[in-house]
């Protein structure tokens, strides 16, 4: 029996093709974050602080850069790695552009001052926030990826925690928030980058379409039994 073309070819060549660049992306982003840590010690606090402070201290915030493009990168080269997971392809590319907005626009620097481009900034990282997780959620149950699954469950309930602590939210005074929202942040952004690095493995052209996967004489041999079912008066 033959096996069927698009799997053996998808998983052994082009998969590959699209994998491992997209991995390797994230890799370079997971690097790139935590030099901006290690450069920023003593001037950011990552318990109480986000990570768009880093963009304000020098090697740190080209670090955040880096990582932002790499990560933005690595969805755009995963979303056309995928074939037909369309809306997960549509999401992947919205936070490929989140990704760039907030290494071109970078946050405002002192507390209480808003900008044109601390805004776009800020929405932005709202984009790359909720949509890497839906794209997460999507591809693991689409794929059968169960570590994906719950890498975008974990990025939801640390989303939701850090919306719940951030100043300025109803309830971060009760559950006393101020003092390490900038942590949930960082929890949130981990288990962004684990998604797009386990959605990148869903690349390998495992979608393909059926109609790709059909043996070249099976068209030829399907021709003329469609055409002499048309011909073919009804009810006989």
């Amino acid at each position: 029996m033959r096996g069927d073309p698009v799997r053996a070819d998808g998983a052994d060549g082009e998969g590959t093709l699209w994998r491992r660049p997209a991995m390797a992306c994230v890799g370079v982003a997971a690097a790139a974050m935590a030099y901006a840590h290690l450069a920023a010690i003593g001037s950011v606090d990552p318990m109480t602080e986000l990570t768009s402070r880093y963009a304000l201290f020098g090697p740190s915030g080209w670090a955040m850069a880096v990582a932002a493009i790499a990560l933005a990168v690595s969805c755009v080269w995963t979303a056309y790695g995928l074939t037909r997971v369309d809306p997960a392809r549509v999401l992947l590319v919205a936070a490929a552009l989140g990704l760039l907005l907030t290494a071109v626009f970078p946050t405002d620097a002192p507390p209480g001052v808003t900008s044109g481009g601390g805004e776009v900034h800020r929405w932005a990282a709202a984009v790359v926030l909720t949509a890497l997780p839906c794209a997460g959620r999507l591809l693991g149950r689409r794929f059968g990826e169960p570590a994906l699954s719950l890498a975008a469950g974990l990025s939801v309930a640390a989303l939701v925690a850090f919306l719940a602590a951030r100043p300025g939210s109803p309830v971060a005074e009760i559950v006393g928030g101020s003092g390490y929202h900038g942590l949930l942040e960082r929890l949130a952004l981990l288990a962004d980058t684990a998604v797009v690095f386990l959605a990148a493995r869903c690349a390998d052209g495992r979608d393909a379409p059926a109609r790709a996967a059909r043996p070249l004489g099976a068209s030829f041999e399907a021709g003329p039994v469609l055409l002499e079912r048309e011909m073919k008066p009804t009810g006989q």
